[in-house]
Formats: structure tokens, sequence, C-alpha cells
């Protein structure tokens, strides 16, 4: 951890329990369709089912946990793979999110537009949620969500050289 400020995993069963339910339901059709035969007027193809059963999983697991971290060189956050980072000659400052998750959709990674500024947002289920200004990016403001909301923020102060 040399280097980091802060570091935290937050780890969502939802995510995993929702694509393994979408991918039990897949299963299901593909074994209805083999037995039974095609589902409707336009059926989708055995392999399409299957490759769609063992995508979801993947796609539960890449999004199980969403990592947060304050380092020297900037904010880093991803859910596995798909990660956004922030380097700190871009960052202005950080506030904590007023907005609903609904208002952006939902949960996982989306985009949106408050107050007429592109917003970047990495969320889970439950968790609180931060809004920081990034100055060059293509976003004006990422979101990402924590369960420790004022240790983010001291870290962040911290690294843009603050003090709280």
């Amino acid at each position: 951890m040399e280097g980091n400020l802060y570091e935290e995993r937050i780890y969502s069963r939802w995510n995993i329990i929702i694509m393994s339910i979408v991918a039990l339901a897949l299963l299901a059709a593909l074994i209805r369709q083999l037995v039974s035969g095609p589902l409707g007027t336009n059926p989708a193809p055995d392999s399409l089912l299957i490759g769609m059963i063992l995508l979801f999983p993947v796609i539960g697991v890449n999004f199980a946990t969403l990592t947060i971290r304050v380092t020297i060189r900037g904010i880093s956050v991803g859910y596995g793979i798909i990660r956004h980072h922030i380097p700190w000659g871009r960052v202005v400052d950080c506030r904590l999110d007023e907005a609903s998750a609904l208002r952006y959709g939902g949960w996982g990674v989306r985009m949106a537009r408050v107050g007429g500024k592109r917003r970047l947002v990495y969320n889970i289920i439950g968790a609180p949620r931060l809004v920081v200004e990034d100055r060059l990016g293509r976003y004006q403001e990422f979101v990402f969500s924590t369960r420790k909301p004022e240790a983010v923020m001291k870290a962040i102060n911290e690294g843009l050289g603050k003090r709280s």
C-alpha cells in the first residue's frame, strides 16, 4: 500500500445475485427451447443463449467489488477491469453527492447530466457517494460510492494539499 493515502474495497453481493438470476433464467429458456422446440416466432439462437449464460456471471464477478484508491498520483476507482483515474492536477474539489442513485438510472457505471455538468458515476446499492470535480476531464464531475465518505474526503484533501 506504499504511496496510498486511502484504499477501500466494497463488495456488493447484489451484483452477483442479480446476474446469476438472469443467467439461470436464460439457462431455463435454453433448456426449454432444446426440449420443446423454438420459443416464440423469432427465437434466439441456442449459441446466443449459451454465450449470454456464460457472460452474465462474468459481468457479475467483474462488478462485485468497487475499489477506491487515493494515492500520491491521484484518485482511481474501478469495478474489476473497468477503471477511472483522475490525476491530482485535474482535481478541483470533492463533496458529498446529494442526488439519488435513481437520478443516475440505477447502480453500476453510469453517465448523467446534473446541473448542466456531465457526470461519470460508479455506484453501488446502499452506499453514499462523493462528487469529485474534474477541471480537464471528459466529464466535469466523477461520482463514486464509498462506505467511508469522511475518510475518503480527508485523503482527497490531503492529496490536494489541504488540511481538514
